[in-house]
């Protein structure tokens, strides 16, 4: 983690298809709350490559940027943390009060935005109008990727060691799975020109993904296939298999999700160390990332999760009781506009620990997550950015 040699000491984790969520949100903040934490996936966003369609007409937006659905997700996603938290902070903005956190990335970055314009009262933005969700907000954030995006940073060798097995798909299963869908990806290189890899294909699925979304059509060679024993919708459920195929395969994969999550973990942990010492008078957190980021760093501090669609990630709240407590929360787009926050489904490690109302002693939490960082190792990190308002 941070190019560091980082060891976690976590109990292994036996994942299983975790429930569906709640179609409305199931809690409520408790009153002796003292600090909230938020993470998200980003929003909906293009993929890499879009399939050659003749009109296409969705994606203006360009590769791999957040869409208006990815807009709306974060906007939902706001109002709800908002509606959660009523009145424990203050509706405008207070430095004193909130931190948000992104990666450099301009779909987390527009998430992080979108959801602080439904967080935040947004009459008194000069020129601010709900068309422009995702532009810059009077809201300042810390752009972090050692904590937010490890393996976008440059030089380092344990981020790239940990992610090459997964995006050369060495992994056992990875080989297996480009083995046995050879003929499927095969057509691919055939009639899209991608080279036959899981990424490419999975970038399929978010072109498919899309283009259900926006009610598009598709290629002629995946609305009407001419690979043997394939029809349209097999096809399709084919290469919708393949979405987020290595996101996922790197927070499963032991050494990329401690090298994605250990840092971020260490940062949450910390915070609320730091509130329940009374150092530190934030009483809101926020941070947008990436799948196999937040999906990392949720499995690391003990939720029992194996995929996380757009705008989803965790809630946190901490009571400054005797002993101090935590109550681990999820949320989820219901499916764009509307967002739910409910318990999270945590392993049975933590889960045995848990009070009736969902409630974890502290210190529970922080065995179950125990960094063990080599000072001698660990890199200077540069500081991390402060973006400022475009108002």
């Amino acid at each position: 983690m941070a190019c560091s040699s980082l060891l976690l000491l976590l109990p292994i984790l036996i994942l299983a298809n975790e429930p569906p969520p709640p179609d409305h949100t199931t809690v409520t903040l408790d009153p002796k709350t003292v600090l909230v934490l938020f993470g998200t996936r980003h929003g909906n966003r293009n993929p890499e490559k879009f399939v050659n369609v003749t009109g296409r007409t969705w994606g203006s937006e360009g590769p791999l940027e957040l869409t208006s659905i990815g807009k709306r997700q974060a906007f939902g996603l706001g109002k709800e943390v908002r509606s959660f938290i009523g009145k424990f902070i203050d509706t405008d903005y207070k430095a004193d009060q909130a931190k948000f956190y992104s990666s450099s990335a301009n779909r987390c970055k527009m998430t992080l935005q979108s959801a602080l314009a439904g967080l935040f009262d947004t009459s008194k933005w000069p020129g601010w109008t709900k068309e422009k969700l995702g532009l810059e907000t009077p809201i300042p954030y810390t752009i972090d990727d050692p904590m937010l995006r490890m393996y976008s940073v440059k030089g380092c060798v344990n981020s790239d060691s940990a992610w090459a097995p997964i995006s050369k798909d060495t992994l056992p299963d990875l080989k297996e799975l480009v083995e046995k869908s050879k003929p499927l990806l095969d057509y691919m290189k055939e009639k899209d020109g991608r080279d036959p890899t899981i990424s490419n294909a999975a970038d399929i699925a978010d072109n498919i993904i899309n283009m259900d979304f926006f009610n598009a059509t598709y290629p002629e060679w995946l609305s009407h296939p001419t690979l043997a024993k394939y029809t349209a919708a097999t096809i399709k459920k084919a290469f919708l298999s393949f979405a987020e195929n290595h996101m996922n395969r790197c927070a499963s994969h032991k050494p990329c999700r401690e090298m994605m999550g250990g840092l971020w973990g260490n940062h949450i942990i910390s915070s609320l160390e730091s509130s329940v010492a009374g150092k530190a008078s934030t009483k809101l957190i926020g941070y947008a990332s990436h799948t196999e980021v937040t999906l990392s760093v949720m499995i690391v501090l003990g939720i029992h999760k194996t995929e996380l669609t757009t705008s989803a990630g965790f809630v946190i709240e901490l009571r400054n009781s005797s002993p101090p407590v935590v109550r681990i929360l999820q949320h989820d787009p219901n499916p764009i506009d509307e967002h739910v926050i409910y318990p999270a489904h945590l392993v049975p490690e933590l889960a045995s620990k848990t009070s009736k109302g969902g409630w974890l002693p502290l210190s529970a939490l922080k065995v179950n997550y125990i960094p063990i960082l080599d000072p001698n190792r660990l890199p200077k990190p540069k500081k991390p950015k402060l973006s400022n308002s475009g108002f």
